[in-house]
């Protein structure tokens, strides 16, 4: 939707430079808007080929100016174009196509110095609006960079606490603490796990703890539970917490999950379970801590 308002707004935009620009030896005709349109339909895709739609653009408006057709100004019919690619990370081109089209007058003025006056009449506007649109290119990259770093903290946030407790941390409380009457915690460790990962390699160790904790994640997930932390070959988890009824799927009278085997039932406020691993058959036998 974007795109394709910034196409025809771009359309609008490069019609009325053509329209209202002084003619250079014929007045426009289908021609001449055609090249112009052409390029404004290239910013519907801008996101996914966005040098090429540069390149396609400049060598489009390097045509257009091959003819005698009304002379307008380069930042108007590539200002999506140059944007779109120094956003991209594409700034070596962004700069070289700026100043292929801001540098070509300058070449007109070295041939014929008398017409100094036109050239720059014409020419520094041009610059002006080529760096003014370079420059947005430039505050679009670094937006979306800052977008990219606090995604990325807040995926290692999440990673370390609770969404919930997370949430209540970015709006700057400096102490949390809550309490909950009824919770379960987990603990599991790998039997044997020190001797075995002696004789395996390091790369194998650890794609094995991987693959077991990513299915107590998956499983601590669908369960409604909360991940503590990981230590080496132990893993914490903890129910009822830091949202009671988030696992409002659980059977409380029966102290089952939805799988119905996760958790013994117990009397106890606090249920402390120990699960012992096995490296070898990646399977856990449950026992409650007294």
């Amino acid at each position: 939707m974007v795109d394709a308002c910034l196409a025809v707004g771009l359309t609008v935009a490069i019609t009325i430079a053509i329209s209202v620009a002084p003619e250079q030896g014929r007045p426009p005709d289908a021609l001449t808007y055609a090249m112009g349109w052409a390029i404004a339909a290239l910013a519907l895709v801008r996101r996914r080929w966005p040098l090429a739609v540069l390149l396609a653009s400049a060598m489009t408006l390097q045509v257009y100016n091959q003819f005698d057709n009304p002379g307008i100004f380069a930042a108007v019919p590539l200002s999506v174009a140059l944007t779109t690619a120094w956003a991209a990370g594409h700034r070596g081109w962004s700069l070289l196509v700026a100043a292929w089209f801001g540098g070509i007058p300058l070449v007109y003025w070295a041939t014929d110095p008398a017409r100094l006056s036109g050239v720059l009449n014409d020419s520094v506007p041009n610059v002006a609006l080529l760096a003014a649109v370079l420059l947005l290119g430039e505050a679009v990259r670094s937006r979306r960079a800052l977008a990219l770093e606090q995604e990325r903290s807040e995926r290692l946030l999440l990673n370390v606490l609770p969404a919930t407790v997370a949430a209540r941390l970015k709006q700057r409380q400096d102490v949390i603490a809550d309490g909950f009457p009824d919770v379960t915690v987990l603990f599991a460790d790998l039997v044997d796990f020190t001797r075995r990962s002696e004789r395996i390699a390091p790369e194998q160790v650890v794609q094995v703890l991987n693959d077991l904790f990513s299915a107590f994640d998956q499983l601590a997930e669908r369960q409604g539970l909360e991940k503590i932390k990981t230590v080496g070959d132990a893993y914490m988890v903890a129910g009822g917490l830091p949202d009671p009824l988030r696992a409002a799927g659980t059977d409380r009278r029966q102290g089952q999950g939805r799988d119905g085997h996760l958790f013994p039932a117990r009397k106890e406020r606090m249920i402390l379970v120990r699960s012992d691993c096995r490296m070898s058959r990646r399977s856990c036998r449950l026992r409650p801590l007294r």
